[in-house]
């Protein structure tokens, strides 16, 4: 391979870094322009390194699951700063460029655990996962699963790009349900300005979500579950909240919560309702930034009415930020005494990352919706035959 010459040094990469996490980078142009090149270009570094992550697993894929979906993508720069911003504070120092190692990332969504731990299986003796004969980076969130609820397998890899340095590339390995999970918790995030991902956000979704993933835990662990038997799923399901007090406890709260009404929403909307118009309102954005051929650089000025349904966009360039956040502050002012208004300021960017990381997102938080009512079903169920018993 040939070496072409790079444009900027590691030091520069690592200024850049600092530069990112300045709250006054935007009130600085010429600063604003310059590290802005620097990410760019240490962006495409990874560009090579992650389609040869892309070939290696279309190499093994179908063998093990041919129902299986890949993504991959290059980490946003809103999701750069954020991670920088969270890892600023390190012990060892701040988080820089170039120690972070999901800069690319390809994501391996699977049937089940079964094929999901037999294609961990055939990937970890790859050369590329190890250093000195050790794996880089190994987390196993299935067999520990974080403290949020959210379960996958992480490892990190190594390939070289077109200056010959080797560049690392995350690979995360889901079972569908588990991708759901993340799929959903994604978009509350982006419609709530919460940062659950980093376990950051009100406490109610914080709860949910933590709850939600050992329910999912528990159904993905079912016998019948491999085999796809729904109704075997259900009658299994019950069975073990009849037998696990704790988990039928989980499954009543979780049942509690999405049933809710919203407080002040005259409508009685539920959080489970308001979660399905989000899912329903990304999709008609994606459909619309298509039709429009949007740059990746917009933004759009998002009202969504959960009396009625009514969804209202405006999209503004990347030269027109400041113009979009008088809009937003003035649509968030006479909005603020109507509930049933859902008032957001989101990037294209956003959606489009979400989309090219989530490709089937408005799927994922359907099947996340089915399961959530499995465990709504069993809640009642068990809860009532119980009742009746020591009654």
């Amino acid at each position: 391979m040939k070496k072409e010459k790079r444009p900027f040094t590691n030091g520069d990469v690592k200024r850049a870094s600092y530069s990112l996490i300045d709250p006054d980078l935007e009130n600085n142009e010429e600063l604003l322009s310059q590290t802005i090149s620097v990410l760019t270009y240490w962006r495409n570094c990874h560009v090579v390194p992650l389609s040869q992550a892309e070939m290696l697993v279309l190499k093994y894929i179908n063998r093990i699951d041919k129902d299986a979906y890949i993504a991959k993508r290059l980490k946003r720069l809103e999701s750069i700063r954020k991670k920088l911003n969270y890892n600023k504070h390190n012990s060892n120092g701040p988080m820089v460029l170039t120690s972070m190692q999901d800069i690319a990332g390809i994501r391996i969504v699977l049937t089940n655990n079964v094929k999901l731990k037999n294609f961990f299986k055939v990937l970890e003796k790859e050369n590329c996962f190890r250093e000195n004969g050790v794996l880089i980076k190994l987390k196993d969130y299935i067999k520990v699963p974080k403290d949020d609820g959210y379960r996958g397998i992480h490892l990190v890899a190594k390939f070289k790009n077109e200056f010959g340095d080797n560049k690392k590339v995350e690979f995360q390995l889901r079972t569908k349900l588990q991708h759901s999970w993340a799929t959903s918790l994604e978009i509350v995030d982006l419609f709530t300005k919460q940062n659950l991902k980093s376990n950051d956000g009100g406490e109610g979704w914080k709860v949910f979500f933590g709850q939600v993933g050992k329910q999912f835990e528990i159904i993905e662990n079912l016998p019948s579950f491999e085999k796809n038997d729904q109704k075997l799923v259900v009658s299994e399901y019950l069975k073990y909240l009849k037998l696990h007090p704790q988990a039928l406890y989980q499954s009543i709260a979780i049942y509690k919560f999405i049933t809710t009404p919203l407080e002040g929403i005259v409508t009685k909307v539920t959080v489970e309702g308001l979660f399905k118009l989000y899912a329903e309102s990304l999709n008609e954005i994606n459909e619309k930034i298509i039709m429009h051929n949007k740059s990746i650089d917009d933004l759009v000025l998002l009202r969504l009415n959960v009396l009625n349904r009514q969804l209202e966009l405006d999209f503004f360039n990347k030269n027109q930020t400041e113009k979009a956040s008088e809009q937003y502050g003035f649509y968030e002012t006479k909005l603020a005494k109507n509930p049933n208004w859902v008032v957001a300021l989101l990037s294209t960017n956003a959606i489009g990352g979400l989309k090219q990381a989530y490709p089937n997102y408005f799927a994922d938080s359907e099947v996340f919706l089915s399961y959530i009512t499995l465990i709504k079903y069993g809640a009642v169920i068990v809860f009532n035959q119980q009742r009746k018993i020591s009654a």
